[in-house]
């Protein structure tokens, strides 16, 4: 019987069935190897160093819903649970990551390829417009601003300008369109703790 190749990366995070996931190597002999495309990314140049924890299935599965343009509200009403335990799950999630806000967590699970970016929408273009919101939001995942508060004007214009519902789902357009990349998450790491 032969060896059936492996169907999750190393890491477990990826499935290799998944022909956008999967890259291959050609060796000089006429070998090929196969090899997870998503972890290979994150290793390249070794922009991020490792995560000391990797959130749960289920914290994942809500910060990909986050990412993906739901709120608390919406989750909790689908799963069946209240919005108060949905919002303690993302605190968890915020915890194990060490960072300050549901924004930075979805671009850090982004940047590590824990989950995927929102593609069923429309994508900002690159124009000078979308500038200062797309500084904006990175300012958010960074740390060096609060979330806008639901009723906030500036949120409304930021959200619009970007194709999002929420600051998460503005993070994974952002990343889908190429103008968030691990190198703008970097920084979250570098600070003194």
């Amino acid at each position: 019987m032969a060896n059936q190749p492996q169907s999750v990366c190393r890491r477990g995070l990826h499935s290799l069935n998944d022909p956008k996931n999967l890259g291959y190597k050609r060796y000089r002999s006429g070998a090929k190897k196969r090899f997870c495309l998503p972890c290979s990314r994150i290793t390249a140049g070794r922009e991020l160093p490792p995560l000391p924890a990797t959130p749960t299935i289920p914290q994942l599965a809500l910060l990909q819903d986050r990412a993906d343009g739901l709120t608390d509200m919406e989750i909790a009403e689908r799963d069946g649970v209240t919005a108060g335990a949905v919002a303690h799950r993302a605190l968890r999630a915020r915890r194990t990551l060490g960072v300050a806000s549901t924004t930075a967590a979805v671009g850090v699970c982004l940047a590590y390829g824990l989950i995927t970016p929102a593609t069923d929408g429309p994508l900002p273009l690159r124009c000078e417009e979308i500038v200062p919101y797309v500084a904006s939001v990175l300012d958010l995942v960074q740390g060096r601003r609060e979330p806008l508060k639901p009723l906030d004007v500036q949120r409304a214009r930021l959200l619009d300008a970007l194709y999002a519902w929420t600051e998460p789902h503005a993070v994974s357009v952002l990343w889908a369109a190429g103008l968030i990349t691990p190198r703008e998450i970097a920084p979250l790491f570098a600070k003194e703790k």
